[in-house]
């Protein structure tokens, strides 16, 4: 079997959308879970619930404007499971 070489940055690609697909999908699975079940459930609690990581705020001034960045990424289990998914595509996929 011919090897191909994939580079790096289709990989980086599939795995930021497979997670962003994948944190879509946990949010919406959260929403729902509250409508029906009510806040607090088991399922809630072990499967959709979030670790933060934040990075900032920085703030950057020039004198005529200032900006400022900050970045917070959620991942739960619903991510993991994207981020699987994303590199099985990307190792066996094409």
């Amino acid at each position: 079997m011919l090897q191909r070489d994939k580079p790096l940055s289709h990989l980086l690609i599939i795995l930021f959308i497979s997670m962003l697909g994948a944190n879509i999908i946990g949010e919406t699975l959260r929403v729902l879970l509250k409508f029906f079940a009510g806040e607090g459930t088991v399922v809630e609690q072990g499967i959709l619930r979030n670790y933060i990581y934040s990075l900032g705020p920085y703030d950057v001034n020039l004198v005529i404007l200032s900006f400022s960045f900050a970045l917070s990424l959620h991942f739960n289990f619903i991510t993991l499971m994207g981020i699987f998914v994303g590199w099985y595509y990307f190792k066996y996929s094409y």
